[in-house]
């Protein structure tokens, strides 16, 4: 059974299902694209680009078995299996090459691991009595966030400096609170649930001062990155529970992302100079999508793509995400859209 791994706060330590969001369709535009699978897959989920042109991310082999792998900029493609693991996703590279993630060992239990650029691994767990510790991004200066859970309690965030020192904690009154991306000057973005059990937006500086987050009319906010100048991009819900993008600015002011023709669209990712790519859902099919640092929506899909997933951009604005094929089989793919 294929299980890549997403973390449902509200159901606790042990939910972990495959979450990709689903969102569709724009006005085509031709770019130069590379496709990309592992051998012996039929599966590849990029999950980051590093500056570099780097990528990480996961594959299944022919027994569905989850293994994580490094694709360098110029194609070669290794996988990445820490010692012990019955199952490994790789999340990030910082720009000294070292790759972070986690996996499940057999007695399934979570551990976060950093792989070095010379191939030693590191596991860590976020606390001596972590049961899960889930690495979820890196910057390029080697900072790790994600979230762990315990026997007994709640969810709660985590930071990994690169020497290896580990800070917990959560949002102020959240009964559970998750870390999904930290900028290169140090500002950590997530998410947490409230007692109400409403899930809200949070941006952490640098210095550990904690602020929630909510674009206006939103029942529910779940940020996807933040860059170093402080923009931060996701997707929100409204009342009628519709999805829509959102781009939060540096001044806590927010712009909703919505592709003509979307039924529901989530903003993955965002560059240096304010970039914004995704994925939107029209009329049953998945598209990506980029928006222009002036509110230019561009749409794509890789040749022949029946659905289009986007995860990450560089300052270079070259995109990585996967395509699904009517075979079914999903190759991962690095657009340059020079």
């Amino acid at each position: 059974m294929r299980i890549p791994i997403h973390i449902n706060l509200r159901q606790g330590a042990a939910s972990i299902v495959i979450l990709i969001v689903l969102c569709g369709v724009g006005q085509a535009q031709a770019f130069k694209y590379s496709a990309f699978l592992p051998a012996g897959s039929d599966q590849a989920v990029p999950g980051f680009i590093g500056e570099r042109g780097d990528i990480v991310g996961f594959y299944y082999d022919a027994q569905s078995v989850l293994h994580g792998f490094f694709r360098a900029a110029g194609g070669s493609i290794f996988a990445i299996d820490p010692p012990g693991s019955a199952g490994t996703i790789a999340r990030g590279i910082d720009s000294a090459g070292e790759v972070s993630g986690y996996y499940m060992d057999e007695s399934f239990a979570y551990h976060g691991f950093l792989r070095k650029s010379a191939g030693q691994y590191v596991s860590f767990d976020a606390t001596a009595a972590a049961t899960l510790t889930i690495p979820l991004a890196a910057n390029s200066n080697g900072y790790i966030v994600g979230l762990f859970t315990e026997s007994s309690g709640a969810p709660l965030a985590f930071l990994r400096a690169p020497k290896g020192t580990i800070t917990v904690f959560g949002v102020s009154g959240a009964t559970s609170t998750a870390a999904v991306s930290i900028s290169d000057a140090g500002e950590i973005v997530g998410y947490s649930i409230d007692a109400k059990n409403f899930q809200h937006g949070f941006l952490r500086s640098e210095i550990g001062a904690t602020q929630s987050f909510d674009p206006p009319g939103s029942a529910l906010t779940g940020p996807a990155a933040i860059n170093r100048a402080g923009q931060i991009v996701g997707f929100y819900l409204d009342a009628k529970q519709v999805q829509h993008g959102f781009l939060r600015e540096a001044d806590g002011t927010f712009v909703s992302i919505d592709p003509p023709g979307s039924s529901a669209t989530n903003v993955t990712a965002i560059s240096p100079d304010g970039v914004a790519v995704g994925n939107y859902q029209s009329g049953g099919a998945q598209h990506g999508f980029l928006r222009k640092a002036d509110g230019t929506i561009v749409s794509f899909d890789p040749p022949g793509s029946t659905d289009t997933n986007v995860f990450g951009i560089t300052c270079s604005h070259e995109i990585v995400g996967n395509e699904s094929s009517p075979n079914g089989v999903v190759r991962g793919f690095v657009l340059n859209t020079d």
